[in-house]
């Protein structure tokens, strides 16, 4: 009796933080579906590698508008090693209304959290799906 309650507990507690995962994971694939819909292309150079204190390498990359003001960002996403080198060309995406924004075209800087966060989501989803779902098998 009491192993089964504590099942059903577990379950649930996995399948909530899946959904909260889940959910999250779809908010970030929302931002970049209109992010892509709205982004302009251009191409810029890799200047710097930044790295933090977990020793993961985040590129920053210099650009210009089409009115010729150069635009500097860094990478959303560190990797370890360096995925880009210093002087390597990059294409850009950004929205013209918001140029700080600027994204390296790549999958780790536009997917990479979107899809980890949905992974995980339906992971736990799964984890705590499967005992919930078997208390309510016939026997």
């Amino acid at each position: 009796m009491f192993g089964r309650l504590l099942m059903v507990l577990v379950g649930l507690l996995c399948a909530v933080i899946g959904v909260g995962f889940l959910l999250v994971g779809l908010g970030f694939l929302r931002e970049t579906y209109v992010f892509l819909r709205t982004a302009t292309r251009s191409m810029g150079k890799v200047i710097a590698i930044i790295e933090d204190d977990n020793d993961s390498s985040y590129p920053v990359v210099k650009f210009q508008l089409p009115d010729g003001e150069p635009m500097r960002f860094a990478g959303q996403v560190g990797s370890t090693p360096p995925a880009y080198q210093v002087g390597q060309s990059v294409e850009v995406l950004y929205n013209p209304e918001q140029p700080r924004s600027a994204r390296i075209r790549s999958f780790l800087e536009l997917w990479f959290v979107a899809t980890l966060f949905t992974s995980m989501g339906g992971l736990f989803l799964l984890i705590g799906g499967v005992p919930l779902l078997s208390q309510f098998r016939p026997r």
